[in-house]
């Protein structure tokens, strides 16, 4: 879900320009600042509370500079011409990138947040049979003695408990 702004701006050559700018949620859910159009670089200001337009789009006097770009743009009314991300000087980039705390490997869990074993951890012995699944019945003392052990001592201490 995003919003957009459709420019009916006429340009220069007295066509209108008829540009859908898509304005992701990310970026713009709180957000007050100008924004071009992809096409005809009209700019816009708008004022997004919440996700949703408080105040715009309102055209600025010709001169102004956005503070940014849309990520997205097309012209459905003219068989869907398109800029993608990252087209220099119409759209902005996307980058998808994780926070510097992912590293794209996830981390191996044992046990639930209330202290019990859980199934499914990585490297599990080869006795849980084909990727893991170890059918209805889990016995988990035979198939990974370490974690029963973990798991005991866990209960000795009072970190596994119940609801």
């Amino acid at each position: 879900m995003c919003d957009i702004i459709w420019c009916k701006e006429k340009k220069a050559d007295g066509t209108v320009c008829n540009t859908v700018n898509y304005l992701d949620p990310f970026n713009f859910w709180n957000w007050e600042g100008t924004i071009a159009c992809a096409e005809c670089g009209t700019v816009y200001y708008i004022h997004m509370i919440q996700g949703w337009m408080y105040r715009g789009p309102e055209k600025q006097p010709p001169g102004t500079k956005p503070d940014i770009l849309p990520v997205y743009a097309d012209k459905p009314l003219e068989g869907y011409v398109r800029y993608r991300p990252g087209v220099e000087g119409r759209t902005r980039p996307y980058l998808c990138l994780p926070r510097d705390i992912y590293l794209g490997v996830p981390d191996p869990r044992r046990f639930s947040i209330r202290g019990y074993p859980v199934r499914g951890w990585p490297n599990q012995p080869p006795s849980t049979g084909i990727a893991g699944s170890a059918g209805f019945k889990w016995e988990i003392e035979k198939l990974s003695p370490e974690v029963w052990e973990e798991f005991l001592e866990k209960k000795k201490k009072g970190e596994a408990r119940d609801w």
